[in-house]
C-alpha cells in the first residue's frame, strides 16, 4: 500500500521505475487524511472490543456516495487479511454488502455469500441464519462490516425495515460479534429505530471536503499537497498552489472519490506522454472524460481551462450538502452539457 511519505529529495528515483510499476503505485495510493484516520480508528475500537465485554461494541460510518467509506473498510480489511486453515478460510474482518429492499432472509443470504457458502440462497430464513451463525464461528470472524446499510430504510415509504432491524439485533446477541454498518446518511433513520439505537453507540459521519471555512480549505490543500508529494513522478505538480487548489475544488466539490479519480487519471496521462509532472491540460482532459457528466458538476465549465472562476468558487458547496454526490448521469444533466471543447482547449491551448 502506498502512503504519503516520499520526500522532494528522492523524487528523481521515479525516472528509473518502469511506467507499469508507477501506474500500479498510483492506483493503490491512499492518503490517510484526518477523517479517514477517524473512521479506521472506529473500526479498530469495535474490533478490539470483541470478546472483551458481554455486549459487542457496534458502530456506524455514514456519508454521501464517494466520501471514502468503502476505501476505509478495504484498507482495514487489508491489515487483517483472510488466511487458509485446515478446516476453513479464517476471515477476521468480514465485509457483507446488503442488497436493496433488505429483509431478514436476504441479509442472511448476503452473510452466507460473503462467507463463501455455495448454497447461500437456499433455505428458510431460520436455516440460513443458523448456517450463518455456525460459519461465522468456524471462520473466526471477529468483526462484521455491513455495507449499503441504508437498504434497511425504505425511501419510498419512509419507514425502517422493522423485521430486518430485529433480525440484526438477534444476530448480534447470538454471535457476540461486533458489527459496523456503513451507508448513506438516510441509514441514520435505521440507527434511531427501537431495535438498533442502543447497540450502535460508535458513530461517525464522513464529510466531503469544504472550501467555505479556513480549516476546510487548509485540510483540502493539505490533502492535495500529500498527494503531490506521493505521486510516482520525478517533479512536483503544484497541486496545492492556491489557483490550482481552487480549480480542484470546483472539479470535485470536495468528493474524495472524484479527487482521486482526477489525480490518478492525470498521472496516467502524464506518464503516457513521458512527462514527469501533471499539467493543466492533463487535468482538463481527465475532467472532461470522467467527471463532467456527474450531476453535481454538469452545469459548470471545465475548471481547468481558462482563468479560475473565483465567483463560482465562492458559491461552490460541498457535494454532500447538495446531496447529489455520486448520483451520476441523468437526462437533465446530459442535456445541460456545454458545447464540445476544441482540441486546442483540451491540449492546453486556451
Amino acid at each position: 500500500m502506498a502512503r504519503a511519505s516520499a520526500s522532494q529529495s528522492d523524487r528523481s528515483r521515479w525516472r528509473r521505475v518502469p511506467v507499469e510499476e508507477r501506474l500500479a503505485h498510483v492506483n493503490h495510493l491512499i492518503v490517510l487524511h484526518p477523517c479517514f484516520r477517524d473512521a479506521v480508528a472506529l473500526l479498530k475500537r469495535c474490533h478490539e472490543a470483541s470478546g472483551q465485554s458481554t455486549e459487542p461494541v457496534c458502530g456506524a460510518i455514514l456519508g454521501a456516495s464517494g466520501v471514502g467509506k468503502t476505501s476505509v473498510v478495504d484498507h482495514y480489511r487489508r491489515s487483517h487479511p483472510a488466511e487458509e486453515t485446515e478446516t476453513a478460510t479464517r476471515q477476521p474482518v468480514l465485509k457483507v454488502t446488503l442488497q436493496p429492499d433488505a429483509r431478514p432472509k436476504g441479509i442472511a443470504s448476503d452473510l452466507l455469500l460473503a462467507l463463501g457458502d455455495p448454497a447461500w440462497s437456499r433455505g428458510t430464513v431460520q436455516t440460513l441464519t443458523n448456517r450463518a451463525v455456525k460459519l461465522l464461528n468456524r471462520c473466526g470472524v471477529e468483526l462484521i462490516v455491513m455495507d449499503e446499510f441504508h437498504h434497511l430504510f425504505d425511501m419510498d415509504r419512509a419507514r425502517v425495515m422493522t423485521k430486518a432491524s430485529q433480525w440484526l439485533k438477534v444476530l448480534i446477541v447470538n454471535t457476540g460479534i461486533p458489527i459496523v454498518v456503513c451507508g448513506m446518511p438516510e441509514a441514520e433513520h435505521v440507527l434511531r429505530a427501537e431495535h438498533t439505537e442502543r447497540r450502535f453507540k460508535e458513530r461517525l459521519t464522513l464529510p466531503c471536503f469544504t472550501w467555505r471555512t479556513t480549516p476546510g480549505r487548509r485540510e483540502f490543500c493539505g490533502m492535495l499537497k500529500k498527494l503531490d508529494t506521493t505521486l510516482p513522478l520525478a517533479k512536483m505538480s503544484g497541486l496545492a498552489a492556491p489557483d490550482m487548489a481552487g480549480r480542484f475544488f470546483l472539479a470535485t466539490r470536495g468528493v474524495p472519490d472524484y479527487l482521486m479519480t482526477l489525480v490518478r487519471s492525470a498521472t496516467s496521462e502524464a506518464l503516457t506522454q513521458r512527462h514527469e509532472h501533471i499539467d493543466m491540460a492533463d487535468l482538463a482532459r481527465v475532467y472532461e472524460s470522467k467527471l463532467a457528466m456527474q450531476r453535481v458538476l454538469a452545469e459548470q465549465e471545465n475548471p481547468f481551462i481558462g482563468s479560475l472562476d473565483k465567483g463560482a468558487l465562492d458559491r461552490a458547496q460541498p457535494a454532500d450538502e447538495r446531496r447529489t454526490a455520486g448520483v451520476g448521469l441523468t437526462p437533465r444533466a446530459a442535456k445541460s452539457r456545454r458545447k464540445p471543447l476544441t482540441a486546442g482547449q483540451l491540449l492546453g491551448g486556451g
